[in-house]
């Protein structure tokens, strides 16, 4: 029979032991849906999951859609977290293309800064880039946004 005194021992060294295990890594998934509807507006939304708890900062770069007479783009940036397998959207954006152009769109995600007040930039995670050019009055874009672009990540609990 183990006593008390030794019992609460070999709690506290699982514990610890639990504490220090390392961290699995997650798998962080993005991909992008286009529509395209009425009078030549194509809807774009990025989606992201990740198969374990995970918070994250998101930046909206690249050239957006440009064609030989407009340039258009919504970059933006965020804090962001997800739950292991919950699909979210995490930014949205729409423009009409009337005539032939070009679609970059590319999320970085950063690690999460230490305050939202700090503006210095930190690591890059991951970075998934969608580029396709646009024939003109294309009515079905392709299919290659909608495939899972994804990298693995430093899991945080």
């Amino acid at each position: 029979m183990i006593g008390p005194s030794r019992c609460g021992l070999m709690l506290a060294a699982l514990a610890i032991t639990a504490i220090a295990a390392p961290a699995h890594p997650t798998e962080l998934c993005g991909w992008l849906v286009e529509t395209v509807g009425d009078e030549s507006m194509h809807e774009f939304a990025l989606w992201l999951e990740a198969d374990g708890d995970v918070s994250f900062l998101y930046k909206m770069t690249g050239k957006g859609v440009s064609t030989e007479s407009s340039k258009s783009y919504s970059p933006g940036s965020g804090s962001f977290s997800l739950r292991p397998k919950a699909p979210e959207k995490a930014w949205g954006f729409g423009t009409t293309i009337g005539e032939a152009g070009d679609v970059d769109i590319v999320a970085d995600i950063h690690v999460m800064p230490k305050s939202v007040f700090d503006e210095t930039e930190t690591p890059l995670l991951a970075s998934f880039k969608f580029r396709h050019h646009v024939p003109e009055g294309e009515k079905k874009p392709p299919a290659d946004f909608a495939k899972r672009q994804c990298a693995t990540v430093p899991s945080q609990h």
